[in-house]
C-alpha cells in the first residue's frame, strides 16, 4: 500500500514539474550580444543587454536597472559583496584544531593512566622483593 502512495506522489511531482517547465518563457540566444568570455561585462554593457532581454517583466528590468546604476554610481564591483575567502577557512581550521585538541586530551588522559598503573605495579614488585629479602634474612 505504501508503495502505491509513493508512486502516486512521484507521479504528482512529475506532473507539477511538467507544468512549471511549460510556463517558462522561451530563451532567444540571439538577444544576447557577443561578449568575450574571459572578461566580465561592464555595468554599461549589462544595461544594454538588459534592454534586449524579452523574457523579463518590466518590473524586473526596472529593479535590475536600478541596482546596476547604483553599482555604476557607487563604483562598486560585483565581487565586493562576497565574504573574504579566508573567513570559511578560519572557521574550519578552528574546528579542526578543537577536534585535535580533544583527541590529544583523550590520549594524554589514557597515557597518564597507563603510566600511573605501570609505576604502581613496579612499586608493588619492589615491595615484594624487599619482603622476600627480609624473610630470607630472618
Amino acid at each position: 500500500m505504501d508503495l502505491l502512495y509513493g508512486l502516486r506522489g512521484a507521479m504528482a511531482e512529475s506532473s507539477e514539474d511538467a507544468t512549471i517547465e511549460d510556463e517558462l518563457p522561451d530563451f532567444d540566444p540571439s538577444s544576447i550580444p557577443d561578449v568575450n568570455p574571459s572578461q566580465l561585462p561592464s555595468p554599461e554593457e549589462l544595461l544594454k543587454m538588459l534592454d534586449g532581454m524579452t523574457g523579463l517583466s518590466d518590473e524586473d528590468k526596472e529593479s535590475l536597472r536600478e541596482e546596476l546604476t547604483r553599482n555604476i554610481q557607487g563604483g562598486n564591483s560585483f565581487g565586493q559583496n562576497l565574504p573574504p575567502p579566508a573567513a570559511p577557512f578560519t572557521s574550519q581550521a578552528l574546528m579542526l584544531l578543537a577536534l585535535l585538541a580533544v583527541i590529544a586530551l583523550i590520549f594524554a588522559f589514557f597515557g597518564y593512566k597507563l603510566y600511573k598503573s605501570l609505576t604502581e605495579r613496579e612499586k608493588k614488585r619492589e615491595e615484594k622483593r624487599k619482603l622476600k629479602q627480609q624473610k630470607k634474612r630472618k
